[in-house]
């Protein structure tokens, strides 16, 4: 069964703005943090930019309410999708207050946090009216080759790293405090080979993943389903809940790409 673009788009961008919704999420339970003496507190964060940026004077002091304000805009375009006119409005002023909160948290952002920015913002140009099957089909295939490029990027970085190689990785990074958690670092110390074994699995598929795309029907779905694990047990065991919805939220696009390809 082929899924049509314009309904991998749609999903797309729920799976992404539930993703949003999870980082305001974690942004408002972190709050303190943009007050003195926190992390994220307008006089250090205007230090690190290059420039002066009006954007911090009108952010600042306003965290709270504009992250609200997105967890709303996110929730309602999780519910009524980009097609829908109000949901349309909901992911862009998600996606506004994203770029906006960007330069306020402009420490401690990752991958996924940058892959639903691109989600959000292909969404926000293809659901522009009037819709049109060739932007449509256009988003999709970017998301899609953003997704392959992060794979392939990680795989290739972690093939070139002696530590990785080396099989010590894995181990190293759940064992941190920031990243770990005891309970699978002490099991995962317990199997032979163990660290090692996972290291070199996650390496390979991040490496060959494009390779996937173009094998037959019921190979995208399987390894769509073994990279969402992967992401289910980042989650659970070093705290990347982001990357449970960011990631996944391409794969839509993502089979779309391997039925073009076949």
């Amino acid at each position: 069964m082929n899924l049509d673009p314009s309904h991998a788009l749609d999903l797309t961008a729920r799976l992404a703005c539930t993703a949003a919704l999870v980082g305001n999420c974690e942004a408002l339970a972190a709050r303190r943090m943009f007050a003195y003496p926190g992390v994220f507190h307008i006089s250090g964060v205007r230090s690190m930019h290059w420039m002066r940026s009006p954007l911090l004077a009108v952010v600042g002091g306003r965290e709270t309410q504009l992250l609200v304000l997105g967890l709303l805009g996110s929730l309602t375009a999780v519910l009524l999708g980009p097609w829908d006119p109000l949901g349309y409005l909901a992911l862009l002023t998600a996606l506004v207050i994203r770029l906006a909160m960007g330069q306020r948290r402009i420490l401690g952002g990752d991958g996924a946090e940058q892959l639903t920015t691109l989600v959000l913002l292909s969404v926000a140009l293809a659901g522009f009216p009037p819709v049109s099957p060739a932007r449509t089909a256009l988003a999709v295939g970017f998301i899609a080759a953003q997704l392959v490029l992060c794979y392939t990027t990680s795989g290739v970085s972690k093939l070139a790293s002696p530590t990785w190689r080396g099989g010590a990785a894995v181990g190293d990074i759940i064992s941190t405090q920031t990243y770990g958690l005891r309970v699978a670092a002490r099991a995962l110390s317990r199997v032979p080979f163990g660290s090692a074994g996972l290291g070199w699995a996650v390496m390979l598929f991040e490496a060959a993943f494009a390779a996937t795309l173009f094998g037959p029907p019921w190979l995208v779905p399987a390894a769509l389903a073994v990279a969402l694990l992967f992401h289910l047990g980042c989650a659970v065991v070093m705290g990347l809940n982001d990357f449970l919805w960011a990631f996944p939220a391409t794969y839509p696009c993502a089979v779309v790409l391997s039925q073009w390809l076949r």
